[in-house]
């Protein structure tokens, strides 16, 4: 394996271990409120995505040939994102989650409105029909 291929092969695992962390922060931020049991299921899944990324990445690159500076320049994206750019990340897709919700706030607004309205016929129906129900019990 030449100079050239290894120098490719450490920035691959250096900028994969940086945007592997940033995309399983998002898919845990995305999946805040799913139960327990599915986000396990979940993170899972994107591990075994991540792992065949990473070896068809290497695969492609080198014949995939795995060295142990490979996972340390990994873990050193890793590190790098989770000390310096998880906070940001973060804080910018709160700020985009806060835009979308003042964005689609009033058509919210408008369904609930509607939303409401129906409840409101339906509990009057099925008080008509409890009603009705036990007339026809208290004449049988």
């Amino acid at each position: 394996m030449s100079l050239i291929v290894q120098f490719q092969c450490l920035f691959y695992s250096f900028l994969f271990g940086f945007v592997m962390t940033g995309v399983y922060h998002i898919m845990n931020r995305l999946l805040y409120g799913v139960p327990m049991f599915l986000r396990y299921i979940c993170q899972c899944l994107i591990g075994i995505c991540f792992g065949m990324l990473y070896f068809y990445g290497l695969v492609f690159l080198n014949e995939g040939i795995l060295r142990l500076y490979f996972f340390i320049f990994m873990l050193m994206g890793y590190l790098l994102y989770s000390h310096y750019y998880a906070y940001y990340l973060l804080y910018f897709l709160e700020k985009i989650v806060s835009i979308f919700k003042r964005i689609f706030s009033p058509f919210i607004f408008f369904f609930r409105y509607i939303n409401g309205i129906i409840q409101k016929r339906i509990g009057r129906m099925k008080r008509k029909w409890q009603k009705r129900k036990h007339q026809d019990i208290k004449n049988s």
